[in-house]
């Protein structure tokens, strides 16, 4: 009986920091810094924004290409889904009232795209 206690205790502390998240999210960001911690290297370069709606949808723009789709989140972990490509996972390291940061893998490699909120 504990366990199952315990185990529903988590989900529920889980659940309403996904509701948090959604409604920290919504909004447009812009990237400050997008650091692969294998080389050090910053790639930001002002390439990357994403648009975040409460209705679920977002729209991104990294370099030339834009993309627009749906958007969850569980546990934690954010899940996108562009249209005609498959699911997009990252986990939010940080989310608050003006910076969001993800920790994500391409290529094998760990990098951390850090966005602030436009006003």
């Amino acid at each position: 009986m504990k366990k199952i206690l315990l185990l529903l205790s988590v989900c529920f502390i889980l659940s309403c920091a996904d509701a948090k998240y959604a409604e920290a999210i919504v909004g447009e960001w812009e990237c400050v810094s997008w650091i692969d911690t294998a080389s050090s290297q910053d790639k930001c370069n002002d390439n990357a924004y994403f648009s975040f709606k409460s209705d679920k949808t977002y729209t991104s723009q990294v370099g030339a290409q834009n993309t627009k789709g749906t958007y969850k989140i569980v546990d934690g972990i954010l899940y996108s889904m562009p249209e005609n490509k498959l699911e997009i996972a990252v986990e939010i390291k940080t989310l608050s009232n003006d910076t969001l940061s993800f920790t994500m893998s391409r290529s094998g490699n760990e990098e951390i795209l850090t966005l602030i909120k436009k006003n």
